[in-house]
């Protein structure tokens, strides 16, 4: 009892200290019908507690309400199985009142929904838990260690995380918080892993899907040089464990970054391909490289999450734009890609992003900020509108390292500045940074004001002039044979065409055409994929052409003009540029920026 002070009850500080413990089972509870079953057992002294669901997953930028998966929820006195009172507060919280010192909650999950890196998935061969999908926390108690125990040996017998485990006890893993858990995924396998070393990391790679073992050594045999070129950039390995999970049992491309592991799925049937095999490696490598920019090397505003409404932030253009430019970089370093096929990437990436008028209508600070809204909810007309903080910010990317081995007087570059980041900010002050404060990092570095020359390209929706920068290293663009563009695309079914695309062009008119209209005839034949092909071929810049279209039922006529485009464009070295630019080129193929 506490002591009593003028009438009232005053708690003892063993009494008034409040207790939670939180245990995790989780079973399949129908493997056909793709259901997990989770146990939530709580030891506690509390007269009220509450439990959330997350409603988004970290590193994927959209409120996903993760509980439109939960079924039926129920609490129970541990020992006695009796039940206890319980209410749903809201759409993500259950709050439980007056339990005994045990209780259990009980739910099941759905586990079928998508097949990506943010939906847990549950099938006959495997199983995938995103762990915000999946495990409910205590509200206000993010910081609280629990152990996580699977029950699922009679369907699979291994569990992948990179969760630390009891090896005495089967597939039991202990989280120190819920942060560590939501960043660690399980996958629920009845394959074997390979591991390789590079730097002091010892890697785990699991590849999901009917593959041979030949083709599983030559993966982890490129991932290894991929790992050593990484790790020697950054001097330094964080993690002396990583998981690689490599999904290769259903069509589908993506990865998901996570502290010491990542998860990525793609098509099987294109491993083979040799060009698909290099995009697979450039997927591996770019969520490798979260291991240290973004999971570590971060903004602000990226930790530590609010599980239920969004983290925003302006500096997605530092987080998944650099990381975006080094992934193929890496990839040219460790060999895989010649200098050419790099060149060809960029040139990609570059060109793209004139292929609509979007530079004009969003900045990249506003692409970042939006990505909840816009860049993760796309429709129809996303393309025209919505800027890449991926894509554009992977070409800013490229053109900061090129303007600082320019002004840098002891060529220094993003590679020192990363170096700096991480032992100011991850290891000093164990935060993220401001974007003020990722300029001054820079500066400081480098003695260059990058804000001074890129700011202007982050905060306004404009295009960043690419060709200036590129010709600090003897690099510029050809482009001939001007043709014409009918400014659209289009889709085949049953014989007939239908408009599936509209590029929108800032200095053009707009088009009387509507996505999903039919097209009847062109220029007074009838229309098939053959007559599209033969006008596409021989149009030029400015030539009208006239169509039928069927809309909502109703037969319409329009003219279109054709829009100017370059037949060939490409990026190529100039062999008669100053020998400084030379030297900054052989710099930039020999060294890794």
């Amino acid at each position: 009892m506490g002591k009593e002070l003028e009438g009232k009850t005053i708690p003892t500080e063993q009494e008034s200290k409040e207790t939670l413990q939180l245990h995790y089972e989780v079973t399949v509870f129908d493997l056909y019908k793709h259901y997990f079953q989770v146990r939530l057992v709580i030891e506690t002294n509390r007269n009220e507690i509450s439990f959330c669901l997350p409603s988004w997953t970290p590193g994927s930028y959209m409120i996903r309400d993760y509980v439109t998966h939960l079924h039926k929820f129920n609490a129970c006195n541990a020992n006695t199985k009796e039940p206890i009172a319980w209410e749903m507060e809201d759409l993500h919280r259950w709050k439980i009142t007056n339990p005994p010192p045990k209780f259990e909650i009980t739910y099941i999950i759905y586990a079928f929904e998508d097949f990506t890196v943010r939906t847990n998935y549950l099938e006959t061969e495997f199983g995938f838990i995103n762990p915000p999908a999946l495990f409910l926390y205590p509200e206000g108690n993010l910081n609280l260690p629990h152990t996580i125990q699977f029950q699922v040996s009679d369907y699979f017998p291994n569990v992948y995380t990179s969760l630390p485990r009891d090896e005495s006890i089967p597939h039991l893993f202990y989280a120190k918080n819920f942060d560590e858990l939501y960043d660690s995924p399980f996958h629920l396998s009845k394959k074997n892993s390979v591991f390789f070393t590079s730097g002091n990391t010892k890697h785990e790679l699991l590849v999901e899907g009917d593959i041979s073992f030949d083709f599983i050594s030559k993966i982890a045999n490129d991932l290894q040089k991929i790992t050593d070129t990484q790790i020697q950039w950054m001097m330094e390995s964080p993690n002396l464990y990583y998981l690689f999970v490599l999904n290769l049992s259903l069509p589908a491309y993506g990865g998901l970054e996570h502290k010491a592991s990542s998860i990525n799925y793609f098509n099987p049937e294109l491993i083979h391909d040799e060009e698909e095999y290099k995009r697979l490696l450039e997927l591996l490598s770019h969520e490798y490289f979260h291991l240290w920019n973004i999971k570590r090397i971060r903004p602000i505003a990226l930790g530590p999450f609010d599980y239920q409404k969004p983290n925003l932030t302006k500096e997605l253009w530092i987080a998944e734009g650099f990381t975006s430019f080094y992934d193929a970089y890496f990839l040219y370093h460790s060999g895989f890609l010649s200098w050419d096929e790099y060149l060809n990437k960029l040139q990609s990436d570059i060109f793209s992003l004139e292929e609509n008028e979007a530079d004009f209508w969003m900045s990249l600070e506003e692409s970042s900020f939006t990505a909840w809204t816009k860049y993760y909810k796309r429709n129809a007309n996303s393309h025209n509108i919505t800027v890449s903080y991926y894509t554009k910010g992977g070409v800013l990317a490229f053109c900061m390292n090129l303007f600082l081995l320019k002004e840098s007087q002891e060529k220094k570059t993003i590679r020192h500045v990363f170096h700096k980041l991480n032992e100011v900010f991850v290891k000093e002050k164990k935060r993220g940074f401001t974007k003020q404060e990722f300029f001054d990092i820079v500066r400081q570095v480098t003695g260059v004001d990058l804000k001074i020359e890129f700011n202007t390209y982050l905060v306004n929706p404009k295009p960043i002039p690419v060709d200036e920068y590129l010709d600090i290293i003897g690099i510029q663009r050809i482009q001939t044979d001007l043709v014409g563009e009918t400014g659209f695309k289009t889709k085949e079914k049953n014989g007939n065409l239908w408009v599936q695309k509209i590029q929108h062009k800032s200095n053009e008119n707009s088009l009387d055409l509507m996505l999903d209209d039919e097209i009847l005839a062109i220029n007074g034949k009838r229309a098939n994929l053959s007559l599209l092909q033969k006008l596409e071929k021989s149009l030029r810049p400015g030539e009208k052409f006239h169509l039928i279209l069927s809309r909502s039922g109703k037969i319409k006529e329009t003219m279109v003009t054709a829009s100017g485009v370059y037949k060939t464009k490409k990026l190529v070295l100039t062999e008669d540029c100053p020998i400084e630019k030379k030297e900054l080129r052989e710099y930039f193929l020999r060294n890794i920026v």
